[in-house]
Formats: C-alpha cells, sequence, structure tokens
C-alpha cells in the first residue's frame, strides 16, 4: 500500500535527521551542496531575517514575546558653531531669574552661524535638529562666551521641540570679570522625541547688548529607539 507522505499520522513522522544527537538550542543549517549541520545560529545566518528591504543600520532587539523586532542601530548629529567673532543681539529678559520662557529667543542669523557635523540619521536644517525616529535621545551643549553685554550678565539657554514645547531646566552661566573674558555655558539631559521631531536652542540674558559665542556645540544622540 503507498502512503504519501503528507499524510502519514504525524505521531509516526521522524524527527530531521540528526536531531537526536544535535544540542540543545541549535538549529540546522544547511552547507549549499545538499548537507548541512547542527550549530547555534552564527551572525552569518541572519542575512535577510528581517526582510528589511536592504536597509541598513538595523539591529534586531528582542520584542518580549518571543519575537524581534528591528531597530535603528545608531542615529546622532551635531549642529555647531566654529571661530564666531559676530555677536548675537540679545535684550534684558523681563524674568531676572530667567525662568520665564517668552524671555528667550531664537539662536540664529549672523550671531549664530551654525552648521552640521557629523550627521548619521539626524537631519540638519539652518538652526535645528531633526530626529529620524521615535525615542530617547541625549541632548548636549556646550559653548564658549567671549564677549558679554556687562560684567554683571547672566546668560542661559534652553531647547525647544516643534517651535512649542520649552525644556523644564535652563543651564546659567554669569559674566567674568570683564566683558572679553571667556566664559563657557553647557548642560546635557535626556529627551524622548518622536520622529521627525525637531530641536533649537534659545538663548535669554539679564543684560541687553551683544553676546559672542566664540564656538558651540549642540548635539543628538540617539539611547534607544521605542517605535
Amino acid at each position: 500500500m503507498t502512503i504519501q507522505h503528507r499524510n502519514i499520522p504525524d505521531a509516526e513522522r521522524h524527527e530531521p535527521k540528526g536531531a537526536s544527537s544535535a544540542a540543545v538550542g541549535s538549529i540546522y543549517s544547511s552547507d549549499g551542496v545538499g548537507s548541512g549541520v547542527w550549530q547555534k545560529v552564527k551572525s552569518s545566518n541572519l542575512s535577510g531575517v528581517a526582510g528589511d528591504g536592504g536597509n541598513n543600520n538595523l539591529k534586531l532587539v528582542t520584542d518580549g514575546s518571543g519575537g524581534f523586532v528591528t531597530r535603528t542601530n545608531a542615529a546622532f548629529g551635531t549642529m555647531a558653531i566654529t571661530g564666531n567673532t559676530n555677536a548675537f543681539a540679545v535684550t534684558a529678559a523681563a524674568d531676572a531669574t530667567l525662568n520665564t520662557n517668552t524671555d528667550y529667543v531664537l539662536l540664529t542669523g549672523t550671531g549664530a552661524p551654525w552648521a552640521s557635523e557629523n550627521l548619521v540619521g539626524v537631519s540638519f536644517t539652518t538652526n535645528r535638529l531633526t530626529v529620524p525616529v521615535t525615542g530617547f535621545y541625549k541632548i548636549d551643549l556646550w559653548s564658549t562666551i567671549v564677549g558679554w553685554p556687562s560684567t554683571a550678565t547672566k546668560v542661559s539657554a534652553k531647547y525647544r521641540v516643534n517651535g512649542t514645547t520649552f525644556s523644564t531646566r535652563h543651564p546659567m552661566a554669569r559674566s567674568p570679570s570683564t566683558t572679553t573674558d571667556p566664559g563657557e555655558l553647557t548642560g546635557f539631559g535626556h529627551i524622548m522625541l518622536n520622529a521627525n521631531d525637531f530641536i533649537q536652542l534659545y538663548i535669554a540674558s539679564t543684560v541687553t547688548g551683544g553676546l559672542i559665542l566664540s564656538d558651540l556645540n549642540t548635539t543628538l544622540t540617539l539611547i534607544q529607539q521605542t517605535a
């Protein structure tokens, strides 16, 4: 009597060849010439497993449900000011504590000649950095100020998301003993951003005048993609 293989009862089918001696957690990997071996999954076996259409800069992450999802491996970008000698015009804030958002002005123009550096995934336009995916990012700021409106000036910075939402905290610096002594304004933090959100840097001052930011660096770095 002839029985088609597909009709053999499941309980009577044998395990794949070599299964009886295969190590726990190993899989059968074809050698491409009609045979193969049981082995642990190697990186070479992952080629094309995600079905990602050839996209690069992706990694596999466990999804907590017994499967995997693809996530961006790395995304970062910097906008920087380098060797600037032009003053950025500031107006004395109404709130001398520099805690009021309406006292902050967008850092852009002749006194803030932004340029991009080391863009991977993150994009730059004029005075903003735009993120490629939803997730947690680290934002870093450092600057050197070589010109102050007066020796009694306090300067503070905030980032703003999509031109609407200001950061809650703001690093602050005070002018040195003369208006030409260099000073630093630095800060960092973690923020949650959605794909295509952008950040810009805003400045506030307690004194009206010109502020010369000779060098400044603002960087976004993806920590974890969440969607």
